[in-house]
């Protein structure tokens, strides 16, 4: 045992309290706290669907400003739905912390069950457990508080140990706390509002290749350099056209490489996380780093290549068929034969048709 785990259960201590034994058929309010990052949101959709197969009376997630969006389009079966937005938690302070959870607690009453999705060791989840004082609680962190249900044992030791799939992670996680068993996968639901503007602003029946070049760290962003040396690769193997996905901080970007290729687009409507998600869901194949592009593309089962600076395995391509190339510190250390290798292998066990594949001239990239 490290002097870190020690001191960690010791400053934890003050949050602990003894948790309920755990019996699925008796749970009627559950909690998800998850006010992080996209990704997260998606991963977490595993616990969902358990919780609604096991058709508890009511779900509530608490959700950050950042990742809301992943649940604005949810529907479930025969469980009441509600989601709470509150500050992404690395920005919140204790005092907000504590007034949600103590909010949720006023309103609905007692949950028989709190999951605590944020993975993390900080004294922010230990001050929404202690107030929202759930009957008892599932965390994969590793900590062993009485709080904790013994059921986290399992797939805590998955997570920190094994580093496996976060999906999966807490796919086990239900099935040892004696939930329904689910597929371990990311989600995120879209509305056919969303997909229906993209569909008619792109105007394009065919085949097209979905191209991200941010990351949500600059060590994960491609240079306007590099990608566009990815756009004369693409263009030398395929000849279907490339539709770019941005976020508002890469529109300069993402315009400057729509005038200065040919046959690269992207939308006109203003930039937003589910518009991406709507060119995901209609790509042939998707390439991009390690972001949450790469999740929504793993949630609809899209063909993708993904770049990855340093591996995570918490958080690999899901998806059926994939490509995975890992560089050094910087996205921008890709090797391209590395890249059109793998793209070539890509498009070769998808089967794409030899008339896709031919390059006619004049539609390589402006040099």
């Amino acid at each position: 045992m490290s002097w870190k785990y020690l001191l960690r259960r010791i400053a934890f201590s003050p949050y602990d309290y003894k948790a309920t034994h755990i019996n699925p058929e008796k749970v009627s309010l559950a909690v998800i706290h998850i006010p992080d990052q996209i990704g997260d949101a998606m991963s977490i959709f595993p616990v969902i669907r358990s919780l609604e197969r096991q058709k508890v009376d009511h779900l509530i997630i608490v959700a950050s400003t950042l990742n809301k969006t992943v649940f604005d389009d949810l529907i479930l079966a025969s469980t009441r739905l509600t989601v709470i937005e509150m500050t992404f938690q690395d920005n919140a302070g204790l005092a907000e912390v504590k007034a949600v959870a103590l909010e949720i607690r006023k309103a609905f009453g007692t949950p028989d069950l709190c999951v605590e999705a944020m993975r993390k060791n900080n004294f922010k989840t230990m001050c929404f457990i202690k107030n929202l004082k759930a009957k008892t609680n599932f965390q994969v962190v590793g900590l062993s508080l009485k709080c904790f249900s013994p059921a986290c044992k399992i797939p805590s030791r998955m997570d920190q140990i094994f580093r496996a799939p976060v999906p999966l992670t807490w796919s086990i996680m239900m099935r040892e706390a004696g939930f329904p068993l689910v597929r371990p996968q990311f989600e995120f639901p879209l509305g056919e509002d969303v997909q229906n503007e993209v569909r008619e602003d792109l105007d394009y029946a065919g085949k097209y290749v979905a191209l991200n070049f941010e990351g949500s760290v600059d060590e994960r962003t491609f240079s306007a350099a590099m990608i566009k040396k990815i756009i004369i690769l693409i263009r030398q193997q395929l000849k279907i056209p490339v539709v770019i996905v941005h976020s508002p901080k890469g529109m300069n970007t993402a315009i400057e490489l729509e005038q200065m290729c040919d046959h690269v687009y992207r939308l006109n409507l203003a930039p937003s996380i589910k518009r991406s998600a709507a060119v995901i869901k209609d790509a042939f194949i998707v390439i991009t780093p390690d972001t949450s592009i790469l999740h929504i593309a793993s949630a609809f089962n899209i063909p993708t290549l993904a770049i990855y600076a340093n591996y995570k395995t918490r958080w690999p391509a899901m998806q059926d068929i994939a490509e995975t190339i890992v560089v050094g510190n910087h996205i921008n250390d890709l090797n391209l034969d590395e890249f059109s290798m793998a793209l070539r292998s890509l498009l070769t066990r998808l089967g794409l048709p030899h008339e896709d594949r031919e390059v006619p001239a004049g539609h390589a990239v402006n040099e």
